[in-house]
């Protein structure tokens, strides 16, 4: 008797195991290239820190299942005509990434690569119009792909928005509009900051920050959508910045520290500001983890940011960001390790 049973719990574990995985994600950000010049305080057309924020999600790949990066979903007019940008990063972070891979192998299950995406409204700068019915996805080759990736997924795909919301807010109208709630019901939207009633928003209008700003009507439309219980609307608000950036170890000198891998040195590089890096929406994926400070249970599905809420995950995650850092520089170090001269002599 006793026997059987094991056999048969052998197979009911073993008939699970396939639904326990590594999340899924699909990343939409703003990032561009930072050498190309603009107008904002960096210099640059684009804010830097996602630069930052792909190169720590990239030293955790082993942690995630990548299901797609879009990257240039801005609305920054400059754009229209400057180089792809998926190739861009296909070869900055691809060619770091490469070079790290073997270190990095021995953490974990690292994938081979990791392509990247350009957004379909990078060159157009388009903006999400709510009056509208997108009933066709072919004039946006990145939200149709983020499409298919949902038609062939079984399980949660987590859609981590570092930026501007049009793509998500088009993906959600389409899926309406076409009677595909059964893809929305398997898609978890995690937003960095689009929403605060502490840092740049107030308590009257929380939604007044620079990634809502961006794109209002794309924010709004969400937002009541998940409010409405349509959406999975996951809002940190200002927690990447304000505990994670805020909470870090300060000074150049461990930083440098970083140095020793090309993923490292991106990371430190992407943008250092305040003696420290700027990664503050990478609160996306340290949240979906859930073992660093901020659980998703911590967040509401409704697009909602209370007051009390973002100020206890902000002190979690403040709590907890030398310890995200030490472990972004042990895998650094790992990273580091393969093509470290030392190791060939």
């Amino acid at each position: 008797m006793q026997k059987k049973l094991f056999i048969l719990a052998v197979c009911f574990v073993t008939a699970i195991l396939p639904c326990i995985g590594k999340p899924k994600v699909w990343i939409i950000s703003d990032m561009t290239d930072k050498t190309l010049p603009g107008g904002n305080k960096e210099g640059t057309i684009n804010d830097p820190d996602d630069i930052s924020a792909m190169a720590g999600y990239l030293l955790m790949a082993n942690e995630f299942e990548t299901l797609g990066i879009v990257v240039g979903s801005t609305h920054r007019k400059e754009h229209a005509t400057t180089p792809n940008q998926a190739q861009w990063a296909n070869t900055y972070f691809g060619q770091a990434y490469a070079k790290d891979l073997p270190g990095l192998k021995t953490l974990g299950d690292y994938p081979a690569r990791i392509p990247f995406i350009q957004s379909s409204i990078k060159e157009s700068a388009e903006r999400f119009n709510p009056n509208r019915e997108y009933d066709s996805l072919k004039p946006y080759p990145s939200i149709a792909a983020l499409f298919q990736a949902l038609e062939k997924e079984d399980g949660t795909v987590n859609v981590l928005c570092w930026g501007s919301l049009t793509e998500p807010a088009i993906l959600v109208n389409h899926c309406l509009n076409h009677g595909r709630d059964d893809l929305l019901k398997k898609t978890r939207f995690i937003a960095h900051w689009t929403n605060s009633s502490l840092h740049q928003g107030t308590p009257e209008h929380p939604e007044h920050v620079a990634n809502c700003r961006e794109d209002a009507k794309a924010c709004a439309y969400l937002k009541a959508m998940a409010k409405v219980g349509l959406v999975d609307y996951r809002e940190c608000g200002a927690i990447g910045q304000h505990g994670i950036v805020s909470g870090a170890p300060k000074g150049k000198a461990y930083y440098d520290q970083f140095h020793t891998s090309a993923l490292g040195t991106i990371f430190v590089e992407g943008k250092f500001v305040f003696n420290g890096v700027d990664h503050s929406d990478s609160a996306t994926y340290w949240t979906l983890l859930g073992d660093w400070g901020v659980k998703l249970d911590d967040i509401t599905s409704t697009g909602t940011n209370d007051p009390e809420t973002e100020r206890a995950n902000e002190a979690k995650f403040k709590a907890r960001s030398h310890d995200i850092h030490n472990e972004l520089l042990r895998r650094s170090n790992a990273a580091g390790i393969a093509h470290s001269p030392a190791l060939h002599d």
